[in-house]
């Protein structure tokens, strides 16, 4: 009986420890297809690079921001999205600091353009951080992208659901091809049904961060209390949620539960 407690003690602290320090370190990359009907042949195999929730200051470091400015690169992506949470918001980032982020992220190169939304952790500097780094901070606006076609995609930044439809509008309101919600938010996708939006790219619940085999993930948050796994379809609306690449301030583990950058190619069906 004494051996069998110790056995289980020992496995406790190894899945603490590999949860704390293991966990929270390492990052992969995940590739999803997603096909749509109709699809141009310019926007055919489009690449569309996501990372979230980096969270200076939690685990991760400049030098971490620094390998993943490389890995985003190795992509070769038309467009870059980051779906907020840049530094925890408890960090005392120095000046210096700032400097450094701004020049790994004017380091990531796609073919078109670099686009962010506002997270929870986002505080005054991080517009000025983003556009500095040639960032296009869609801040409850939208923005049209343009391929080698007449017919663009329409990309959405949501901070909040308090005026989706003036953020939606353009002044010119073309004809679009597909359209794009990024939002650090996932439980915005409700807010978003009687419109006619294809696709949703959203952080922040960090898939529960901690996920146990048939429960999944444990831990919930305002705007992840309903939505926190991978990928929900909501009302004809797809949405993928990244699990992010820092960790939440006041759980300091990761379990079962991988960091990622995420990789979307568009696919005619």
């Amino acid at each position: 009986m004494k051996k069998f407690i110790l056995v289980f003690i020992l496995l406790i602290i190894s899945i603490i420890l590999y949860a704390r320090f293991i966990g929270t370190n390492n990052y992969k990359i995940v590739e999803h297809t997603i096909e749509i009907e109709n699809l141009s042949e310019s926007f055919n195999g489009f690449k569309i690079v996501q990372f979230s929730d980096f969270l200076l200051g939690s685990t991760k470091t400049i030098e971490d921001l620094e390998n993943i400015v490389n890995d985003i690169n190795n992509i070769d992506a038309d467009i870059i999205v980051f779906t907020g949470d840049l530094i925890n918001e408890n960090y005392n980032i120095s000046n210096e600091e700032i400097e450094q982020i701004k020049e790994n992220l004017r380091n990531l190169d796609c073919t078109l353009y670099k686009y962010a939304v506002i997270g929870d952790n986002d505080l005054e500097n991080y517009k000025e951080i983003m556009t500095d780094s040639n960032f296009i901070v869609l801040d409850n606006e939208s923005n049209y992208i343009f391929y080698e076609d007449i017919t663009p995609i329409k990309i959405t930044g949501i901070t909040d659901t308090s005026n989706i439809e003036k953020a939606l509008n353009t002044t010119d309101n073309l004809e679009t091809m597909y359209n794009i919600v990024l939002t650090h938010y996932p439980d915005n996708i409700d807010s978003l049904a009687e419109y006619d939006i294809d696709l949703v790219l959203a952080g922040h619940s960090l898939l529960g961060q901690i996920r146990l085999p048939f429960i999944g993930g444990i831990i919930r948050k305002d705007g992840a209390r309903k939505y926190i796994d991978n990928y929900y379809e909501v009302n004809n609306t797809k949405m993928y949620v990244s699990s992010g690449l820092g960790i939440d301030n006041n759980y300091y583990y990761r379990l079962f539960n991988k960091s990622e950058i995420n990789l979307y190619r568009l696919s005619s069906e």
